[in-house]
């Protein structure tokens, strides 16, 4: 199963004290339970399975990509 994840790797990496070499699958399961317990509370279940959804098709843009770059992005680490 994929998992759709609203920051990525490098970036949690570069805003944190996280090291470089730590492999991301140790750092899967915590950025999914933030997702959980952080961002879809605050945004609601509907917007945020509509965020993943397009982020999966690769269609995310205009608001919507303002808001997970700039916003959720920055709200996980």
């Amino acid at each position: 199963m994929a998992y759709v994840l609203f920051i990525s790797e490098q970036k949690l990496k570069d805003s944190t004290s996280i090291n470089l070499s730590v492999d991301s699958s140790y750092l899967l399961p915590f950025i999914r339970q933030a997702q959980k317990l952080y961002v879809e509370t605050k945004l609601g279940t509907d917007l945020t399975q509509k965020l993943k959804d397009e982020i999966t098709a690769g269609t995310l843009a205009g608001a919507y990509k303002t808001l997970v770059d700039d916003y959720i992005g920055d709200m996980l680490p």
